[in-house]
């Protein structure tokens, strides 16, 4: 990814450097600071790819530009749902409000990974030495267990020749195996740890995806809805058109299938149809959006419902998280110790038992 305004490599923008800059944009705002000086100066204190960010939205409004047109602008690749906020935030005046939104979302996904990270360190250390183990088994046990078959059965066992031969082999996979699922791991982490919506389109890549357990997916879930609600309903205070609204506010949400959803709204909104049921929109919708939308409701029936929907949303999202942080270090451990076990004890027990039913034969 080219750094924006210097055109040489730089990296992603990372959930922590999103959420500084939003956090200290929205508190300049708010202050009543110009962007251009405040920018200027965060630039040198900020780290990354967000220093570099807030420099160049320094300079360019410093040379006459608006924030619109910065944004629009097809040579710097900003990341597309916080291109989104700030636009959003650009046509319903509160710009400030907008970005804490996305803050919100962000630090949530942050410390999603917090949880993670905490909670895989115990089933890793179990993998790794129930790992070692095997290896010793299949390079010592097996064999010994192979030859007292031969000796005292006087016949192969075909297990343990495999069990043999996989050991024998063991000098081409031991060390690879784990180095590649160590690559893969940190690849994925490394992905996770980046702004989720720094490349491409928003549905490029999914960090729910990436996260175990349907509680992080919940908690990833109910934050998105609530950065909808959050957006819109500023949206719809400002008079901007609900198609208008339901899209820009999903695309700041940055969840793929609300993003595709409130597009087909505002292309129906766009052909004069009027929604009667619930049933007749698209599933992906926040429920509440849904339901007001169907029902009819005036626009400013929408907003004071969906800001206070997304303050339900946001505490669903905290109780999915805690969840999450109680069940993952436990479920982890459970999986890994325990197949790791299974395996362990049918390498060392198998092939004894195997013996014992060959020497039990007439």
């Amino acid at each position: 990814m080219q750094a924006v305004g210097t055109g040489q490599s730089n990296t992603a923008i990372t959930l922590e450097q999103l959420v500084a800059l939003n956090d200290e944009m929205a508190a300049l705002i708010r202050a009543g600071v110009p962007l251009e000086q405040g920018l200027k100066a965060l630039g040198g204190d900020l780290p990354g790819r967000s220093g570099k960010l807030a420099e160049m939205l320094a300079d360019r409004l410093n040379a006459g530009e608006s924030l619109s047109q910065i944004l629009a602008d097809p040579e710097q690749r900003f990341p597309p749902v916080w291109r989104a906020v700030v636009e959003a935030g650009l046509r319903s005046g509160h710009l400030a409000a907008a970005m804490e939104s996305l803050s919100a979302t962000s630090r949530r996904i942050a410390d999603l990974r917090k949880i993670v990270a905490a909670g895989i360190v115990y089933p890793a250390i179990v993998v790794t030495l129930a790992y070692l183990l095997l290896l010793f088994l299949l390079t010592w046990l097996v064999p010994v267990a192979l030859q007292a078959n031969l000796e005292l059965a006087g016949r192969s066992e075909p297990l343990l020749a495999a069990l043999h031969g996989l050991g024998r082999t063991a000098g081409w996979w031991a060390i690879p195996l784990p180095l590649t699922v160590a690559l893969v791991c940190g690849v994925c982490w490394w992905r996770s740890g980046q702004a989720l919506w720094s490349r491409g389109r928003a549905s490029a890549w999914r960090p729910g995806r990436s996260l175990p357990g349907t509680g992080f997916r919940q908690a990833l879930r109910m934050g998105r809805m609530a950065t909808f609600s959050e957006v819109i309903a500023l949206l719809l205070r400002a008079q901007v058109p609900l198609g208008d609204a339901a899209v820009l506010a999903a695309e700041a949400s940055g969840d793929p299938s609300i993003i595709s959803a409130a597009r087909q709204i505002a292309d129906a909104l766009r052909r004069g149809e009027v929604f009667q049921k619930y049933e007749d929109l698209p599933p992906e919708l926040p429920p509440l959006f849904g339901w007001l939308l169907s029902s009819g409701g005036r626009p400013d029936d929408l907003t004071d419902a969906l800001s206070r929907t997304a303050a339900v949303y946001r505490t669903r999202a905290s109780r999915a998280a805690r969840a999450a942080a109680v069940y993952l270090p436990v479920s982890l451990t459970l999986f890994a110790g325990g197949t790791a076990t299974l395996l362990c004890a049918l390498v060392t027990f198998l092939p004894i038992v195997r013996l014992y039913d060959h020497l039990a034969l007439p």
